[in-house]
């Protein structure tokens, strides 16, 4: 049987779902890139801060989103800094 993190799965989908807003509304990329990635940080850590204070509750795949190895809010991190940096150049 396969391993699914859920959440992490409707993390993707709103990542999708922000980035076909933005598309509908014309947004140049950089920004729905710098949306996506607030989404993604915001959506992961509201749902791990059900868990705060466990052992792990930040960078475990229990207690959030995760993709792969990493967990949603570091993907995230990655697509702000990665896009905040297109946005200033």
């Amino acid at each position: 049987m396969l391993n699914i993190n859920m959440p992490g799965i409707f993390m993707f989908v709103l990542g999708g779902v922000v980035a076909g807003v933005g598309l509908l509304l014309r947004v140049p990329d950089a920004y729905i890139m710098v949306a996506i990635g607030a989404a993604l940080v915001l959506a992961d850590l509201i749902w791990r801060a059900r868990s705060f204070g466990a052992s792990g509750w930040l960078t475990n795949r229990a207690f959030g989103g995760s993709l792969s190895v990493l967990p949603m809010w570091v993907v995230g991190l990655i697509v702000l800094v990665i896009n905040g940096g297109r946005m200033l150049f």
